[in-house]
């Protein structure tokens, strides 16, 4: 009898850390991330005119140093960086100016690149890390490599030194400023992201790309009828003694 009670705990205990255990999932939208909030990086954008205001000829996109602070449209901050000696530039999809950005996102998308775009020497960051200071439950955005060709990215978010979850994407960038950056997005059970990695897994010598960032503070629902542990227990109970039974039968 005390075998069985000790049986039956322990996979009481099972079952119930199983569900406790925090969950993700991969979203490949901004709706299905249930985003209700973004870091728009239209607030990276600083053109220099090099001191020939009438000249726009000259102008230039000017990169931040990392880290960069970031607010989102809610007013909520975050840290993003890629790196000691790290630089991102925010640019424009299809812009005529100094912050033109050429790639697979929609006309006119603001976008944040890891790099200094003026400059011909590589390699570029091929990740960032983006730190919020009001935890979320999801994160997701369009990405892409800033070279021609296929690529594969990945996205790893974490709560504290605890990884919830990756997630990965591909896609091809064929410089046709088409919208058709993938969407590379997770969400969690629990409002309890941190710190969200971004990472080009391969054709990633000249750095990455992404447009606005979404976030949302609405954890997915795993399941709405989870068991009570009295329920888990007496499920236990029953499993347990159901092999006790077998046993003695065969014996």
């Amino acid at each position: 009898m005390r075998r069985f009670r000790l049986v039956a705990a322990a996979t009481a205990l099972f079952l119930m850390a199983g569900l406790a255990q925090a969950a993700t999932i991969q979203v490949g939208s901004a709706a299905a991330l249930g985003a209700n909030d973004s870091f728009d990086w239209g607030q990276l954008i600083d053109i220099d005119d090099n001191g020939t205001p009438a000249d726009p000829s000259d102008d230039f996109a000017v990169p931040q140093n990392s880290p960069v602070a970031v607010v989102s449209s809610l007013g909520r901050n975050a840290i993003i960086s890629d790196g000691p000696g790290g630089q991102f530039t925010g640019l424009t999809e299809g812009s005529d100016g100094a912050d033109h950005f050429s790639g697979i996102f929609a006309i006119g998308d603001a976008v944040l690149f890891t790099g200094d775009p003026s400059s011909d020497f590589g390699p570029f960051p091929d990740r960032f890390t983006m730190t919020f200071v009001t935890l979320v439950a999801g994160v997701g955005t369009q990405i892409q490599s800033n070279s021609f060709g296929p690529f594969t990215a990945s996205l790893e978010v974490f709560s504290g030194a605890t990884s919830l979850g990756i997630v990965s994407v591909g896609g091809n960038n064929d410089f046709s400023e088409s919208n058709t950056a993938p969407f590379l997005g997770i969400r969690s059970d629990a409002a309890n992201i941190d710190r969200a990695v971004f990472i080009l897994t391969s054709n990633a010598e000249q750095g990455l790309a992404v447009n606005r960032l979404f976030t949302t503070d609405t954890p997915f629902v795993v399941n709405s009828e989870v068991p009570e542990p009295a329920s888990l227990l007496l499920l236990s109970t029953g499993l347990a003694g159901a092999a006790i039974r077998r046993r003695r039968h065969r014996q």
